[in-house]
């Protein structure tokens, strides 16, 4: 079986989907939960970057506003703050990283979560400064 892209078909849809995303919205939403930034974030900044990419690295089977709504608050809270920063994050232990995830239920799986977002984010620290867009640019 050989998959022919037809450009003009392409188009079309990716219209319709736009469309109807933007007007009735995809199951009844018209927004996406990880578009609600923390307060004070500043959409396109590192800290938004980060924000956005350890939040999704523990984005599984988990129900999407109530993940992004507790990556929020999380952010938000001046304790709990610096587990979206590469660096500050190398420098506490996993017993901290998974109390401090477990405050506003960012984690559901403490230990798993706790070793996936600490590997991540020493790995973005250790490799390209604590900076997704280098290791994109890399």
């Amino acid at each position: 079986m050989s998959l022919n892209l037809d450009i003009s078909k392409t188009h079309q849809i990716a219209e319709i989907l736009y469309k109807n995303f933007s007007t009735s919205g995809i199951h009844g939403r018209q927004d996406m939960p990880e578009d609600l930034l923390p307060r004070g974030m500043i959409r396109g900044s590192l800290e938004h970057v980060l924000f956005l990419t350890l939040t999704v690295a523990i984005d599984y089977q988990r129900d999407a506003p109530s993940l992004w709504a507790s990556a929020r608050t999380t952010y938000e809270d001046p304790e709990t703050q610096y587990l979206f920063y590469p660096k500050s994050v190398s420098e506490v232990s996993k017993d901290d990283i998974v109390q401090d995830m477990g405050k506003y239920s960012l984690s559901k799986k403490p230990r798993q979560d706790a070793f996936i977002w600490q590997t991540v984010a020493v790995t973005f620290w250790k490799k390209w400064g604590g900076d997704p867009r280098v290791f994109l640019n890399d």
